[in-house]
């Protein structure tokens, strides 16, 4: 894997990066959050661009991104269905981190749906995915906690399962995988039926 490159900004335009690093020069496909704030750098030399690097049997893409945040969420948007690279790199150029984290721990639907070319749907899923997963850097580990206590669509839930005796570990992780599993089922259903879903699926994978 290539972790981050380090070089010389040759380029910038549209979603593209060009840097050169020694005698190699490497094309990243971009955030319009990334392009703008190495455009704002005064010094375009020796600078680290972290990457994921896609690899497929016909072609191998990299991408670029400011910071180490911005490429885990760019990962953790991948683990949404029907997203994938390209999505969620637009996804990042629709829309700030911060805002990104806020709208999907309010579940703010209305304001997601905002992101060119996100509808209703996408941001449905978006929600049911990710809801109380993304924190940002400066947050303490303690107001984390208590964040993903509050936000967490269902912790309620996880917990109404352990205090039935299961643990909470195996509860934490069935729901998960029923959530992810029945992502089309549940879009469908309003908040107490999608409940009500997942709690019974969730007592029969437990038993």
């Amino acid at each position: 894997m290539i972790n981050a490159v380090i070089g010389n900004i040759v380029s910038l335009n549209d979603d593209k990066v060009i840097i050169r690093c020694g005698y190699v020069e490497y094309s990243l496909f971009v955030s319009s959050q990334t392009l703008a704030s190495l455009s704002n750098l005064t010094n375009k030399h020796d600078v680290r661009i972290v990457t994921v690097l896609q690899h497929r049997e016909d072609s191998m893409t990299l991408f670029g991104f400011i910071d180490e945040k911005e490429r885990d969420v760019f990962l953790q948007l991948q683990t949404v269905p029907g997203i994938a690279a390209k999505g969620a790199l637009k996804i990042l150029s629709g829309i700030s981190l911060s805002n990104l984290i806020i709208n999907l721990d309010e579940g703010n639907i209305k304001a997601l749906s905002k992101i060119p070319g996100i509808g209703a749907k996408t941001a449905q899923r978006l929600v049911l995915t990710l809801r109380g997963k993304l924190v940002l850097e400066d947050e303490s580990s303690d107001e984390i906690i208590a964040k993903s206590k509050v936000n967490s669509p269902y912790h309620d839930l996880v917990n109404a399962l352990f205090d039935m005796g299961y643990d909470r570990a195996s509860c934490e992780r069935v729901v998960k995988k029923i959530v992810t599993e029945f992502s089309e089922e549940l879009l469908k259903l309003s908040l107490k039926d999608r409940e009500q879903f997942i709690f019974k699926h969730a007592l029969k994978a437990l038993n």
